[in-house]
């Protein structure tokens, strides 16, 4: 028997401008202020991809177009009894032109940041890999070292 509280899904998408910059959102999640991915859960009937251009227009008033998962990662939490898939796409700006954001989601700030800035390292810790993955196809699962030394497509340790 399971006895793991609800399984969740989530979307976020990494957007890479020149300079190795990531657009980020500053939020507060329980009171603390936190760095995220623009991103959020789909709804009912949506697909991923259109959830992910959805939340990140709510969010960042970007448009965006997804191109490739940058990422699936199971993240658990034992303080809610809870688990999360989250699938991250990398996605272009679509267009150059931001729209103020539609949605508050407890978003406080969107900005850029350059992929070694101190609060990824701290928050987005696996961000540190978008710099080492030109085509964005490996599984952040840092628990699972056994995946390391597979070459297959979605292996963590996959050379550019």
């Amino acid at each position: 028997m399971n006895n793991a509280g609800p399984y969740r899904v989530r979307v976020s998408a990494a957007v890479l401008r020149p300079g190795d910059e990531l657009l980020v959102v500053r939020e507060s999640h329980m009171a603390l202020a936190v760095v995220n991915l623009p991103g959020g859960a789909p709804q009912i009937g949506e697909t991923l991809e259109r959830a992910v251009v959805r939340e990140v227009l709510e969010e960042t008033g970007y448009e965006v177009v997804p191109t490739e998962i940058a990422f699936v990662a199971e993240k658990r939490s034992d303080r809610y009894s809870s688990s999360a898939l989250e699938v991250c796409f990398y996605a272009r700006i679509a267009s150059r032109a931001q729209r103020e954001p539609v949605s508050g989601d407890g978003v406080q700030v969107v900005e850029w940041l350059p992929l070694g800035h101190a609060d990824l390292r701290r928050h987005l810790p696996h961000t540190a890999l978008f710099a080492q993955s030109k085509r964005g196809r490996y599984i952040d699962q840092a628990s699972r070292a056994e995946t390391a030394g597979y070459e297959g497509a979605g292996a963590r340790g996959r050379k550019p």
